[in-house]
This record gives C-alpha cells, sequence and structure tokens, in this order.
C-alpha cells in the first residue's frame, strides 16, 4: 500500500472507534481523542511486533554465520540452519521464499533436497575464482 492509502484507512479507523465512542456515551470531543488514541496505540503495536520479529529473526539468522543486513546468504549455512529444525526452520525457509522469490512450499523443496558428490563439487567450482596463471 502506498502512504496515501495507509494514511486514509488511519483516518477511517479514527472516525469508525470516534463514533463507536460518542455512541457509547462519550461528548465529541472526547470521543475524537479515543479514536486517535485508539489508532495510534494499535499502529504503534503493530509496529513495535514487526520491529521485534524482524530483530529476532536477524539475530537468529546470525547464529548461523548470514548477514541479512548486508544480504550475505550461503547457501550451505541456510540448508544447515533449515536442517536444524524448530523455530530456524521456520526462519529459513522465510529467509529462502524471499531470496529465491518464490513459495514457502517451493522453497521448502528446494531446501530439503540433499544435493549429491557431484553436485555439490559443482556448486563449489562455480562459487570459486578461476585460476588464471602464476601471480605476479
Amino acid at each position: 500500500m502506498d502512504k496515501k492509502r495507509v494514511y486514509m484507512v488511519w483516518a477511517i479507523m479514527a472516525v469508525v472507534f470516534t463514533l463507536i465512542a460518542y455512541l457509547a456515551g462519550a461528548n465529541w470531543w472526547s470521543a475524537i481523542i479515543i479514536g486517535v488514541l485508539t489508532v495510534a496505540l494499535i499502529v504503534g503495536v503493530a509496529t513495535g511486533l514487526m520491529y521485534w520479529k524482524q530483530k529476532k529473526l536477524i539475530a537468529n539468522a546470525a547464529k548461523f554465520n548470514i548477514d541479512l543486513k548486508k544480504g550475505k546468504i550461503n547457501p550451505a549455512d541456510l540448508r544447515r540452519m533449515y536442517f536444524t529444525g524448530g523455530q530456524a526452520r521456520k526462519d529459513a525457509l522465510l529467509i529462502a521464499s524471499q531470496g529465491m522469490q518464490c513459495s514457502v512450499a517451493e522453497a521448502e523443496r528446494r531446501l530439503s533436497e540433499r544435493p549429491n558428490k557431484q553436485a555439490a563439487h559443482q556448486e563449489m567450482a562455480k562459487n570459486q575464482p578461476k585460476f588464471r596463471g602464476r601471480p605476479r
């Protein structure tokens, strides 16, 4: 949603809460204050919860040598995080689905398949820099 639409939704929520407070018997000026404070409280709590969850995700990923702030995600570390289980598995699926731009089910299918030796060697060779002769 763009900013204009977000502010419009907040204004509509404030009007609804103001109307409910007014119909419940509050003065018109106290009903306006109640409506605005209620919307501010809802927005503040939602923002705080999202910030807390994001901070928790970054801290959990850092335990597995994944730096989400800089965007450094090693597939081997992500796979190790996935196979740990629990909340780390859920976080790995979220990171993989966002990174691969696919659904959570598709990310789970990709992470759960274990590579054979040949595929692991090909992946490792692809990630290593090419040797161009003797350095000078």
